[in-house]
Formats: structure tokens, sequence, C-alpha cells
């Protein structure tokens, strides 16, 4: 009888990183869907988002892992390999970010950043308070972000499925089964 083998786990994600990604989710669905725009809780809970975004980006060139800003890859060769994985449907186990997958966290980035800018000249900066197109740039990021959103999460299934890879669980638990 031959022994079975267990499942190996390889890290993927960082806790830090994996909490950052998790507030700014729970962040965005408050400010957007819940709280009042303007008030108290909505002002705070973009600060956070604002501070959250720059210890990612601080973190982006200090950790050494998948998260790491020099591991990108955005190059045509990389895209192509990419896309040759979910063609032959054998993602790499260890795999962090795809080329498309760097570009959605730039764009996620720079909207935070755009929004929790906005939103503080807005709020902070009496000549700017009230100020229509601030107020229209501000709301035009939040629904950009939003439709980034949706293609993250839509990109995360079609990616998980086509490439035959945990994409959902490792941002949980921070592993990835390989066996």
């Amino acid at each position: 009888m031959k022994p079975t083998k267990s499942p190996q786990q390889v890290r993927i994600w960082h806790p830090l990183i994996r909490i950052i990604h998790w507030l700014l989710v729970a962040i965005f669905i408050a400010n957007y869907f819940i709280l009042e725009a303007g008030s108290q809780w909505h002002q705070w809970l973009g600060y956070t988002a604002a501070t959250a975004i720059a210890v990612r980006i601080i973190w982006g060139f200090v950790d050494k892992s998948y998260g790491n800003f020099e591991t990108i890859e955005l190059s045509k060769q990389a895209l192509q390999e990419h896309l040759q994985h979910l063609k032959q449907r054998r993602t790499p186990i260890d795999s962090g970010h795809n080329p498309l997958g760097w570009l959605m966290v730039f764009a996620v980035i720079l909207l935070f950043l755009g929004l929790g800018t906005t939103g503080f000249m807005m709020e902070e900066i009496d000549q700017f308070f009230g100020n229509s197109t601030l107020e229209e740039i501000h709301e035009w990021l939040a629904n950009l972000l939003y439709a980034a959103a949706i293609i993250h999460v839509a990109a995360v299934l079609i990616t998980g499925w086509r490439g035959r890879i945990e994409l959902i669980r490792p941002m949980i638990t921070g592993k990835r089964f390989k066996r």
C-alpha cells in the first residue's frame, strides 16, 4: 500500500498584505454603500484607507515576498506567459500577481489616493468646501473604484477557475496548498 502524500503549503501573501486588502474592502463597502457621504465616519474611514495605502506602498518596498514591488513584471513576455498558463489551465502554484493583477493593484492604489486627496481637500481646506467640481471628481473616483472592484472579483473567479489555482483562500489564510 502506497502512503498518501500530504499536501504542502506554499506561503503566498504576508498577513499585512491580507489585512490591508480586507480593510480596504470593508472601508470601500462602508463608504460607498452604507455611510452618508461627508459624515464623520465616512471621513475617518477615508483617512484610514489612505493610511492603509501608504503602509502598503512602504511594505511593497520592504517585504521580500510576493507583494514586493521588485517582483513586478509588466512585460509583453510576462503577459504572454500568464495567458499561456491560463490556456494550458496550469497556473504555477507558487505564483503571486500576474501582470494584469499588478495593473489592478496600481489602479486601486491610485484610486484610493485620489479619493483620500479629494476627500481631504473638500473637508479640511476651507477654500474647497462645497466645491462641486471636486465633489464630482471624488464621486467619479469612487465609481471607478467600484468598477475596478467588480473587474477584480470577476478576474479572480475566472483566473482561479481557468488557471486551476486557489486565489481566494490564500488571500484569507496566506497559504496555497501544493500537492
